[in-house]
C-alpha cells in the first residue's frame, strides 16, 4: 500500500471519543433491527439520533456519514420481511436515508412504500428533495400515460409546509413541475404575497411556451386581485395583453389614489382606457397630459433648462482637427433641447434659423419643432403655426411630421393632428402618412384604417407613399393584430410590379405588416402563410423574417432564433436584405433578458469571424439594439472597433450604433469616441454627418431621456417605442440609399421610442413631495430568505431623480410609502407611514483625541 493510501485510512480511522460513541450506538441500533432484537424500540431510538443531529449547512449530519456502511443492510432487510407496520415503518427511515446514499427517486419509493404519516417532521432538506423526485416521477408517469392521484395527494401535504416556512419557491416549483399551479392561489395570503409574486414574475422568461407563460401569468393576476394589490395587477394584466383585463382591474379598485396610481401605470404603457372607467382628473392623467410641465419641473431642478447650442453638443474645439459642422446636420442638435420647449437656433424669431435651410434640411429643420416640444401640443402649435401657411412642399413634409411628433402619446379629444393632416392627405406625400402614424401610434383608431387604406391597396401611387401608409399603419395597430390591417399591407405587395418592390423603401411594406403582429406570437401564422403568395420571393423572405421576428418579440423563444440563424447561414450572393433583418430579429427575440443577450453577443462574434459582409453589416445596429441606452464597455469596445473597419457601410452603421448605445445618458468614454470618429471622418461628409447625429442622440434631452423600450425591471415592454426603433434600425439596413439621401426623416420615428427615465414622487393631490431616494445597480434576491438588499453601490438623492438602465431605486427611509408595493420609477404615489417611528439622534459622547506627527 502506497504512502498516501496509508495516510487516507489513518484519516478516516481518527475519530474524536464522542464520534466514535455515536457511531458505535448508531451500529448498535443497526444490529437490533437486524436481528429482530427489540426491532421497533431501536428504529424510534434511531430515527430520534438522526432527526435530532445538528450540522452545518455546508456539511453532511454525522448521523448519516455513519449509517453508510448499513444502508444497504438495512435495505436487504426491508426487502426480506413481511409487510407489517414496523416494515412501513422502517421504509420511512429508510427514505430519509436514500437522500443521500440511494438511487434517483429511491426516497420517494420508500416514502410511498411507508407510513406516510411522519414524513412532514423531517425537515426542508428532505421534503425539497421529495419534491425533487415528485417531479421526475410526474414527469415519466406523464410519458407513460399513467395515473399520479397518489404524487398529488403529496403535493398538497407538501405544499402548506414550504408556504408556513418561507419556502414560496419551492411550493411554486412542485406545482409547476405537476401542471397545478392554478391552485397556488388558494395558499396566498396577504404577508407571502409579495414574495410569490416575485417569483412568479422571474420565471416569465424561462417558460418553454405560451401555453406555460400564460399559465404562469395569469395565476400571478388572480394572486394579485385576491390580496387587493392592484398595482401588480395592473402591471400583469398589460403583460397579458387580453381585453377587459385591465379594464377589471378598474372595476375591482375603489381608493382613489391607488386609482390615479393605475392610471399613471396606463398612461406609460400608452394603454388607452374607455372614458367610463375615468372621471376628469384620471383621464388628465391616463392621457400624459401632465407628462410635460412635471418634466419641465424635472429639468429646472437638475438646472438643465438652458438650451444648448450645438457647438456645446459637437465640442468640435476639442477635436485633433477641427472639421465644419455639416449645415445638414445642425437640426440634429434638436436630440438634445427635446421637450425644453426652447432651442438655441429657434431662439431668433425675426431671422428664423429654419429659412437658412434648403429642401431636406427645411423639413429636417420643421419636424424639429415637433421633437423641442415633444408631448406638449398647447406649447407645440403656437410654435408651428407659422409655418402652416407656407405652401412650399418641404416645409409642409416638416409641418405634418411636427404635428405628429408633440401629438404622440398625448390622447386629446379634440385630435388636432388629424384634423389637419386629413386635409393634407389629398396631397398623397410621404410625409403625411408618416405623420398620421406617429401621432395616433398605439391608439388602434378605425378613423386612420379608413384614411390609410386606400394610400395602400391604390397601385397607381408612388411606392414610397403606399410603403410609408403601410407603416403608419403598422404604427397604428401595433400589436392590435387587426386582420383588416394585414391584409391591405399583404394585398399591396401582391400586387406591387416587381420593379417596385425591389426599391429599398419597400422594405415598409414588411415592417408594418410585422408591426401589427408585434409581441402576439403564433397569431402571426396566418399572415406569414399568407406570404407564399407574394411573387416576389425577395420581398417575401424579408417580410417572413421581419414577421418572425416582430410576433416573437422579447419572448426569448430559442427555436425562434434557431430558425432566424438558418435563415443567416443560407449561401446568398445577392438579395440577401432578409439575412440582415433576421439578425436584427435575433436580437429583439432574446433582449428581453440578461442571459438570452450573452448568448446573442457571442453568436454575433462567430457571425463577424465567419459570415458573409452583408451579413456582418447587420451586427451594429443589432448590438445597438440589445443594449440600447446602456453603455456597457463590452459592446461599447466592439463598436468601436467596427466603426474603423474598412467597409463603409459597416463602418456607417457601427457609428450610428454608438449613438443609440450611449442614447439619453451623457457617457463621457462615448462622447470622447465620437469626438475621435469625427476627426477620423474628416474626409468623409457622410461619417461626418452620422457623428454629429449621434452626438445628438448621446446629448438627447441633456441626459434625461432613454430610448429603453423595457421597464418595470424588464417585465414590460412599450410596443410603441420599440416600434420607433425598429423602424429606423430596418431603414438603416440600407443605410446609404436612405437614411443618407431623401429618408433621413426616419431619424423623427425615435420620437416614438423616447420617455423620460426619471422618478417623481408625488403627494396625494399630484404635487412634488421631495423624499430621499436611494438610486444603485440592480441586485437579484429573488427566492433569497429574509429581506435581501436589492440595489448594490447605491448613492442618495432627493426625489426626483434620474435612473439609468439596470438601475433601481427605493426610498431611503419609511417615512413615506408608496400607495402600494411596486417598482419606483415613473410617477409614485406616496403616503404617510402610519408606523413610522423617527430614528432618536444619538450623540457621541466619547472624547476627542488628537495626533500630533
Amino acid at each position: 500500500m502506497s504512502s498516501k493510501a496509508n495516510q487516507k485510512a489513518k484519516k478516516v480511522e481518527t475519530l474524536s471519543e464522542q464520534d466514535l460513541e455515536l457511531k458505535t450506538k448508531l451500529e448498535g441500533y443497526v444490529q437490533s433491527i437486524l436481528t429482530d432484537v427489540d426491532a421497533k424500540d431501536n428504529l424510534d431510538r434511531l430515527k430520534q439520533e438522526v432527526r435530532t443531529a445538528t450540522t452545518s449547512m455546508t456539511s453532511v449530519p454525522k448521523p448519516f456519514k455513519f449509517l453508510k456502511d448499513s444502508y444497504q443492510k438495512l435495505v436487504d432487510h426491508y426487502n426480506s420481511i413481511e409487510t407489517t407496520l414496523f416494515k412501513k415503518q422502517l421504509a420511512d427511515f429508510i427514505s430519509v436515508l436514500s437522500m443521500t446514499y440511494g438511487q434517483e427517486r429511491d426516497a420517494l419509493k420508500y416514502l410511498q412504500e411507508g407510513t406516510l404519516e411522519e414524513f412532514m417532521a423531517w425537515g426542508h432538506e428532505y421534503l425539497s428533495h421529495l419534491a425533487s423526485d415528485i417531479g421526475k416521477e410526474y414527469n415519466i408517469r406523464m410519458q407513460d400515460q399513467a395515473g399520479a392521484d397518489d404524487l398529488l395527494k403529496l403535493v398538497e401535504k407538501i405544499i402548506p409546509q414550504f408556504m408556513e416556512h418561507n419556502q414560496e419557491h419551492e411550493a411554486i416549483d412542485l406545482l409547476m413541475e405537476v401542471e397545478k399551479l392554478d391552485e397556488l392561489t388558494q395558499f396566498v395570503q396577504k404577508q407571502n404575497s409579495s414574495r410569490i409574486l416575485i417569483y412568479l414574475l422571474s420565471l416569465a422568461p424561462f417558460t418553454s411556451d405560451k401555453d406555460e407563460l400564460d399559465l404562469l401569468l395569469n395565476t400571478a393576476f388572480k394572486l394579485c386581485m385576491k390580496v387587493g394589490e392592484f398595482t401588480n395587477a395592473l402591471k400583469v394584466a398589460l403583460r397579458i395583453d387580453k381585453q377587459g383585463l385591465v379594464e377589471s382591474v378598474f372595476q375591482e379598485c375603489l381608493d382613489p389614489l391607488i386609482r390615479k396610481q393605475l392610471a399613471f401605470q396606463v398612461a406609460r404603457h400608452r394603454y388607452l382606457l374607455p372614458e367610463e372607467f375615468l372621471d376628469q382628473e384620471l383621464n388628465s392623467i391616463a392621457s400624459n397630459h401632465k407628462l410635460s410641465q412635471f418634466y419641465l419641473h424635472l429639468a429646472k431642478d437638475l438646472d438643465v433648462v438652458e438650451p444648448k447650442t450645438p457647438e456645446q453638443v459637437y465640442k468640435a474645439h476639442l477635436e485633433d482637427r477641427q472639421p465644419e459642422i455639416p449645415a445638414q446636420s445642425l437640426q440634429y442638435e434638436y436630440c438634445c433641447n427635446i421637450w425644453f420647449k426652447v432651442d438655441a437656433l429657434f431662439e431668433n424669431e425675426k431671422d428664423p434659423w429654419v429659412n437658412k435651410l434648403k429642401e431636406d434640411g427645411k423639413t429636417a429643420g420643421v419636424a424639429s419643432i415637433g421633437m423641442i416640444n415633444l408631448w406638449n401640443i398647447d406649447s407645440g402649435t403656437s410654435k408651428i403655426s407659422g409655418y402652416l401657411d407656407i405652401t412650399d412642399q418641404y416645409t409642409q413634409v416638416g409641418t405634418s411630421l411636427a404635428y405628429g411628433l408633440f401629438c404622440n402619446g398625448i390622447v386629446d379629444e379634440n385630435q388636432p393632428a388629424l384634423a389637419l393632416l386629413r386635409e393634407q392627405l389629398e396631397s398623397a406625400e410621404q410625409s403625411q402618412p408618416q405623420g398620421l402614424g406617429i401621432a395616433y401610434a398605439g391608439s388602434g383608431k378605425a378613423e386612420i384604417l379608413e384614411l390609410l387604406v386606400p394610400l395602400i391597396v391604390n397601385s397607381d401611387l408612388n411606392v414610397d407613399v403606399s410603403a410609408m401608409a403601410a407603416l403608419s399603419l403598422g404604427l397604428v395597430f401595433v400589436g392590435k393584430c387587426n386582420e383588416d390591417a394585414s391584409n391591405a399591407i399583404l394585398q399591396a405587395m401582391m400586387e406591387r410590379l416587381d420593379s417596385q418592390l425591389e426599391t429599398s423603401i419597400a422594405r415598409y411594406f414588411a415592417v408594418g405588416l410585422g408591426l401589427v403582429f408585434l409581441g402576439q406570437s403564433e397569431s402571426a401564422d396566418g399572415a406569414l402563410e399568407a406570404l407564399g403568395a407574394v411573387a416576389n420571393q425577395r420581398m417575401a423572405k424579408y417580410a417572413k423574417a421581419t414577421i418572425l421576428s416582430f410576433a416573437y418579440a422579447s419572448t426569448g423563444n430559442v427555436l425562434k432564433v434557431q430558425e432566424l440563424l438558418g435563415l443567416c447561414h443560407e449561401n446568398v450572393k445577392e438579395n440577401n436584405d432578409y439575412q440582415q433583418a433576421a439578425i436584427l430579429g435575433i436580437a429583439l427575440i432574446a433582449g428581453s433578458e440578461d442571459v438570452g443577450s450573452e448568448m446573442v453577443h457571442r453568436i454575433f462574434q462567430h457571425i463577424l469571424q465567419f459570415s458573409d459582409i452583408n451579413v456582418k453589416r447587420a451586427i451594429p445596429l443589432a448590438v445597438a439594439l440589445i443594449n440600447i441606452s446602456s453603455p456597457k464597455i463590452q459592446p461599447m469596445d466592439l463598436l468601436l472597433k467596427l466603426a474603423h473597419d474598412p467597409d463603409q457601410e459597416l463602418s456607417h452603421r457601427a457609428i450610428l450604433g454608438l449613438g443609440l448605445l450611449g442614447a439619453g445618458t451623457n457617457n463621457s468614454r462615448i462622447a470622447d469616441i465620437l469626438r475621435g470618429l469625427a476627426s477620423f471622418c474628416i474626409r468623409d461628409p457622410n461619417g461626418l454627418f452620422l457623428v454629429r447625429i449621434s452626438q445628438g442622440l448621446l446629448y438627447m434631452g441633456k441626459g434625461c431621456l432613454t430610448l429603453q423600450p423595457y421597464y418595470s425591471d424588464k417585465f414590460l415592454l412599450n410596443k410603441v417605442q420599440v416600434s420607433g426603433i425598429v423602424t429606423l434600425l430596418h431603414g438603416c439596413l440600407d443605410i446609404t440609399n436612405l437614411i443618407l439621401k431623401q429618408y433621413h426623416t426616419l431619424f423623427f420615428y425615435l420620437g416614438l421610442s423616447m420617455y423620460p427615465r426619471s422618478l417623481f414622487t408625488l403627494d396625494k393631490d399630484l404635487n412634488n413631495q421631495p423624499v430621499q431616494v436611494r438610486v444603485g445597480q440592480a441586485v437579484d434576491a429573488v427566492g433569497q430568505a429574509g429581506k435581501p438588499k436589492r440595489i448594490t453601490g447605491f448613492q442618495t438623492h432627493t426625489s426626483p431623480v434620474i435612473i439609468s438602465t439596470g438601475e433601481r431605486a427605493e426610498l431611503a427611509n419609511e417615512e413615506f410609502i408608496p400607495v402600494q408595493d411596486m417598482v419606483l420609477e415613473n410617477f409614485v404615489i406616496l403616503r404617510e407611514n402610519p408606523d413610522y417611528k423617527p430614528e432618536v439622534e444619538q450623540t457621541n459622547n466619547r472624547k476627542k483625541t488628537s495626533f500630533n506627527m
